[in-house]
């Protein structure tokens, strides 16, 4: 008789939970973030994880929830907003409400965050994350635009993500 559904989780959790840490870890670069995000990617597996697939299948989709995962993490790191109040023409200044005070000042600083960590990236770095988590290119064509091979542009975008992450780091200490 097979177990039922709640151990099969469980197995599955702990088969491959320090797998999935190690490698969100690798390609976000700092402990807090990929623990945050390895939950994130087993909450997801406890609300819409088939566990009587296969488990190469599982692996399969554990990795890929674990790599959407990452990019939303770097997208949402690297966002910055599409119009800035410089770039007004007057009389066109936003009116903020009280209430939004506080999440634009917080929008503002990540962003100004951001483009203080691009600046001090070589600029083969700052232009693979622009392409990849701004423009939002997958690998292939974040390649062919750079003129650079497939291999190449992940290892400039895992490079780059972790210079990235210890500018950030060093930026907060």
């Amino acid at each position: 008789m097979d177990a039922p559904p709640r151990g099969r989780f469980e197995e599955i959790y702990d088969a491959h939970v320090v797998a999935i840490y190690r490698y969100i870890y690798a390609r976000v670069g700092n402990r807090p973030d990929a623990e945050d995000l390895t939950a994130q990617v087993f909450m997801r597996a406890v609300e819409q994880l088939d566990v009587t697939r296969d488990t190469p299948q599982i692996v399969s989709w554990l990795y890929r929830v674990s790599q959407n995962a990452v990019a939303d993490h770097w997208r949402a790191f690297y966002r910055l907003p599409l119009v800035t109040e410089d770039r007004l023409a007057p009389g066109w200044e936003p009116v903020a409400a009280p209430e939004q005070a506080g999440p634009a000042a917080s929008q503002e600083r990540s962003a100004r965050r951001v483009e203080a960590v691009l600046r001090r990236l070589p600029d083969h770095y700052r232009r693979v994350l622009e392409l990849r988590f701004l423009q939002r290119l997958s690998v292939a064509e974040t390649a062919r635009e750079m003129g650079v091979s497939h291999g190449n542009a992940k290892v400039l975008q895992y490079r780059a993500l972790r210079k990235a992450a210890l500018l950030s780091e060093a930026n907060d200490g």
